[in-house]
């Protein structure tokens, strides 16, 4: 698996991505349900993990892209269009069609709310998610979506990554490795003995999920330890086998770190028949974790336990996945045909 081909777009990336973001919506679904979550290797939620697996893919392509054109200008240009038309967009459908729609205040009411304005500090990267009067009996009451918490998240790694870029920290990767190791040990030191998070709240979160991008980030920057087809398995033996005697011996969560990061992106960098053609239909993936949120909501404010558990969770994948395509086809996609081109001389000097 030579470099070249670790840019190509024949690859597995679009099938976890859409895997990722539809465990997020099929572990919501649970909990909008009022029923618990399901859970992966005893502690943590199926949609916890799927963002576990979001960040990681996303530490390695992000890096990928700051190497290929270290421009902080033309990098954060990229980043920006690839999250706010999406993010515009359900934002406006929340704040101006669904809201007005399901509140239980009267339309001047809600209009004149100053949470319906606020609504939108969330392009600046500032989340406030409430709307007054909207699906107040929910599970999740005044919260029309409940997942863009974590793009500020993914915004701030973005910003961390091009900051030791610029002070050229990725030119030293043992530096990189030891600052991602001290995050690591950072995060840990928030969970007790049972791996449950002390008081932190967001913080927390923003520590765990850039544990997890910085791995990524570190798998590009390592990627000839285990790039080519003689080093994978070798790796993959090395990685399991620590993950196995970390999790039998109640080191669960440095295990999941371990294992994540470096299982899903070797698979997404390899190219299985299957898993490389969802890559035909677009990287849906943004669209289903965006818009899956509002759409349960409604689907349980419309029918609340009148209609099966397996009937609701088939709506929301079916609607969900419609609007996704629909946004990748009209708003994501030709946003990021202006996405600046990488000069000739750069793309020359690699």
């Amino acid at each position: 698996m030579a470099q070249s081909e670790l840019a190509h777009r024949s690859n597995n990336f679009d099938f976890i991505r859409i895997v990722a973001a539809t465990s997020v919506l099929v572990s919501h679904h649970f909990a909008l349900a009022k029923l618990p979550e399901p859970l992966v290797l005893q502690f943590q939620t199926l949609g916890g993990y799927g963002v576990f697996i979001f960040f990681s893919i996303s530490g390695f392509l992000v890096a990928q892209s700051w190497q290929r054109d270290p421009s902080l200008v033309r990098f954060t240009y990229r980043r920006l269009l690839r999250i706010w038309p999406g993010m515009l967009c359900v934002l406006i459908l929340c704040a101006f069609l669904l809201g007005p729609a399901v509140t239980t205040l009267s339309l001047k009411e809600y209009f004149l709310n100053e949470l319906t304005w606020t609504y939108f500090k969330t392009m600046l990267f500032q989340v406030q998610p409430f709307l007054q009067g909207v699906f107040p009996d929910s599970a999740v009451p005044y919260i029309p979506n409940g997942v863009l918490w974590t793009i500020p998240i993914e915004v701030h790694c973005y910003g961390y990554l091009a900051i030791l870029g610029v002070i050229g920290v990725l030119r030293w990767r043992w530096v990189l490795l030891a600052a991602t190791a001290a995050l690591a040990v950072y995060y840990y030191g928030y969970h007790d003995a049972e791996n449950v998070f002390r008081a932190g709240g967001g913080r927390v979160h923003e520590i765990e999920f850039a544990t997890f991008f910085f791995s990524g980030v570190l798998l590009h920057y390592f990627r000839e330890i285990w790039s080519s087809w003689n080093r994978i398995i070798p790796s993959f033996l090395v990685v399991m086998t620590a993950f196995l005697l970390l999790f039998q011996n109640d080191h669960q969560l440095i295990a999941v770190f371990l294992f994540t990061p470096f299982f899903f992106v070797v698979l997404g960098n390899l190219s299985f028949p299957i898993m490389r053609r969802f890559g035909r239909f677009g990287d849906m993936s943004y669209g289903i974790y965006i818009y899956a949120f509002p759409v349960q909501q409604t689907l349980f404010w419309l029918w609340g336990e009148s209609i099966s558990f397996n009937t609701s969770l088939a709506l929301a994948l079916t609607i969900t996945g419609l609007l996704a395509w629909i946004s990748w086809h009209l708003i994501e996609q030709p946003a990021l045909r202006l996405k600046p081109r990488t000069p000739k001389r750069i793309m020359a000097g690699e």
